[in-house]
């Protein structure tokens, strides 16, 4: 479902509007942010979803796992049931929630990184305290960019050239540290690098991309190469913010789209939405019925569809410009000098 323009413009000020009271609240010092145990980074936005963000954290808790840091996930578990209270999702052995608990992404990067420890809830400097008893040494703040009640590290916020409706005001981008446009960094819009240019110290800009990693097909678990898509007639379903991106991607990938389903965001999959897809399939009966890693993780306990079916899951990675990965490494150099 597609909201129409006018209802995205009338949420889009609703949210700016809460935005700047809150911003107002802790920019006069009325409100006061918690001071994080442990390394916090952030990452968001100002656009409503679709920018990239939970491919992202996969790449950023790799990262700094790699460079010999103990991550942990903490996001707000958005609609899952424990959004309004703290929740230990992944504890970096097992999984112990499902995501109706904890949300579809939260649960997307714990079985993607079974190795890293995820907590779900409002209260994020409680998940901290929970991270920090866990033994990790850093987070990475989800969808934390308008999230003032926590003090963070370094704040990055992802941008899309084409994005209209907005969160917060161009403005809000002088607090960020780092900006990644997808695309091409010369592609920053022009009100974006108006704000960018009064600041006397400007966070640093990089492109990055979001690229095709594997195609896992889940009735026999075989990983193929996502070029192994080309020439295949395919049914594709997806519940995103953007579902153009991935409708886009499957084209660049050569696949022959003959039914694309669009579901709202965060969609739950019930049984007849599935056997509305499984429908398709049999009327169509493509090479494969295909879909998203976030759209899996609600359809992954329905095995009477997915081997009724030959379900595709389409994983895709984020990747930046070598600068965005040596300024990380030269930031997590200095904060290891700070905290020795």
């Amino acid at each position: 479902m597609v909201l129409p323009g006018f209802l995205i413009t009338l949420a889009s000020l609703a949210v700016r509007l809460i935005s700047w009271a809150r911003n107002k609240l802790y920019n006069s010092g009325y409100k006061k942010s918690l001071e994080p145990p442990l390394l916090t980074i952030s990452i968001g936005n100002i656009s409503f979803g679709g920018t990239g963000k939970t491919p992202l954290a996969l790449f950023l808790l790799s990262f700094l796992r790699a460079e010999g840091w103990k991550p942990c996930l903490i996001s707000r578990g958005y609609k899952g049931r424990w959004e309004k209270r703290a929740g230990l999702v992944a504890d970096g052995k097992k999984l112990l929630a499902t995501w109706k608990e904890a949300g579809d992404e939260p649960i997307m990067i714990a079985r993607r990184l079974p190795q890293i420890p995820v907590i779900v809830g409002r209260n994020r400097y409680y998940s901290c305290l929970l991270a920090a008893d866990l033994g990790c040494n850093a987070i990475i703040l989800d969808d934390a960019f308008q999230h003032r009640q926590l003090k963070r590290h370094l704040d990055i916020v992802l941008l899309n050239p084409q994005e209209k409706a907005q969160r917060e005001p161009w403005s809000a981008l002088k607090r960020a540290n780092m900006i990644l446009v997808k695309g091409k960094k010369e592609w920053l819009p022009s009100p974006a690098l108006k704000v960018l240019k009064a600041k006397k110290i400007q966070p640093a800009v990089f492109a990055f991309d979001l690229q095709p990693r594997s195609l896992h097909i889940l009735s026999i678990d075989k990983e193929l190469r996502p070029e192994e898509l080309k020439a295949k007639r395919v049914v594709a379903f997806c519940g995103l913010a953007r579902p153009e991106g991935f409708h886009l991607t499957l084209q660049n990938l050569g696949a022959l789209i003959e039914v694309f389903l669009r579901f709202p965001d965060h969609y739950s999959y019930p049984e007849k939405a599935l056997r509305k897809i499984a429908r398709y399939y049999e009327k169509a009966k493509p090479d494969l019925v295909i879909t998203t890693e976030k759209d899996v993780v609600k359809i992954i306990d329905q095995s009477w569809f997915w081997s009724h079916v030959p379900l595709a899951v389409l994983k895709i990675d984020f990747v930046p410009e070598p600068e965005f990965i040596l300024a990380l490494k030269d930031f997590l150099v200095k904060q290891s000098l700070i905290r020795q």
